[in-house]
């Protein structure tokens, strides 16, 4: 995909409010312990920015073309006939009650998927362990994870591709909240067009914890360019805020799980920013 492959989309979404969450955001400003900002132009590799759980390191790389509005992009690639690009993270050490981030992204032009398929773009949130993927159940101390993937639910096999929430949480593993009309999180039923640049922000809270029950206040929330997509406000992530936290998110790359890639695809980041422990609410 060259650079007149991507519509460029500058300017959506800039100056996003802070998430709608009266508990969290303090009424738009809820001032974050740090805020970190990945310049993908000032690395020479992408392992000084992130670390790898699955695939290969080979599948992710920094481009100059594509990108968005900057001189340099990160370049996912998940093989035909394969299900894993790779996972990474960006590593949060001792974990965050709540996380706030945005990153550029986009498909490439020719991106296509069998029907009924999904292929995961993103890492939102991760607390890792054997309850965050591969079918493991979360008990409150042993991980969990939500992941932003594109699904043919509803939509055609080359696109415009829906949204997919895939979430591991103590009630259910493998909750599958697809963003369209019926779902009852979702706020708007969004389209992914292959070859378009879109700036995605999302915020996840962990729930609170009395006398070690977890209580069903944990929030996922979505926006795509500014507007709020998703809104979740009941999970169970964690019964331990010492151990179970929000450990890491970053680019991802993954198609399946019974099905295969059908050709190469790619996907594009650029401008990964993330408020940790905080918002980041326009009043701060």
């Amino acid at each position: 995909m060259g650079m007149s492959s991507l519509i460029g989309v500058a300017g959506i979404g800039k100056g996003t409010a802070a998430p709608e969450v009266d508990s969290a955001s303090g009424g738009g400003c809820n001032r974050p312990d740090d805020v970190v900002h990945l310049d993908y132009g000032e690395y020479d590799n992408w392992e000084d920015m992130y670390w790898m759980s699955n695939g290969e390191r080979d599948n992710l790389e920094i481009v100059s073309s594509p990108t968005y509005n900057g001189d340099t992009a990160l370049q996912l690639r998940t093989r035909e006939d394969q299900h894993w690009g790779l996972s990474t993270h960006y590593d949060f050490g001792d974990g965050l009650i709540e996380l706030n981030g945005r990153v550029s992204l986009a498909l490439n032009t020719n991106w296509a998927m069998e029907d009924r398929t999904q292929s995961r773009i993103w890492n939102c949130a991760m607390a890792l362990g054997e309850g965050s993927a591969g079918g493991g159940v979360p008990d409150g101390t042993n991980g969990w994870s939500n992941r932003l993937y594109v699904s043919t639910r509803e939509a055609d096999p080359d696109g415009p591709f829906h949204l997919l929430s895939y979430t591991y949480h103590m009630d259910q593993n493998q909750d599958h909240d697809f963003l369209i009309d019926s779902n009852p999180y979702t706020v708007r039923q969004p389209e992914i067009v292959p070859g378009r640049w879109y700036e995605f922000e999302y915020y996840i809270c962990v729930n609170t914890v009395d006398d070690g029950v977890a209580n069903p206040d944990g929030v996922i929330q979505y926006w795509l360019d500014g507007d709020l997509i998703y809104d979740r406000r009941d999970l169970r992530f964690t019964t331990d805020h010492e151990t179970n936290l929000i450990e890491s998110n970053g680019p991802a790359g993954y198609y399946g799980g019974r099905y295969v890639a059908p050709q190469n695809l790619y996907s594009y980041y650029a401008n990964h920013s993330m408020a940790l422990n905080g918002t980041f609410g326009d009043g701060c």
